[in-house]
């Protein structure tokens, strides 16, 4: 399945470290956006990691859908590791 995660996580810290974890998963699109394409069990540890990251007053979104029902209008410019502001 294609999932697609944002984020708003207030502690500079625990975003960067959720960040790094999702790079295990995916592609990172823009600063708090990513998309994986990833199995059932692979969500389940995505779900995990963001819930170890997050806090209560904090945003973490999973979205869904098939490849297939998926497309996407526009440029995309991958970010690197490189990219994350530490």
């Amino acid at each position: 399945m294609y999932v697609v995660i944002t984020y708003d996580i207030k502690v500079d810290k625990k975003r960067n470290r959720l960040a790094k974890e999702l790079l295990q998963f995916g592609i990172r699109t823009q600063k708090s956006f990513f998309e994986c394409e990833v199995g059932g069990r692979e969500l389940t540890i995505i779900k995990q990691i963001a819930k170890r990251y997050s806090q209560n007053d904090d945003l973490v979104t999973i979205y869904t859908t098939h490849r297939d029902k998926f497309s996407r209008i526009g440029n995309v410019n991958y970010l690197e590791i490189d990219d994350l502001v530490f």
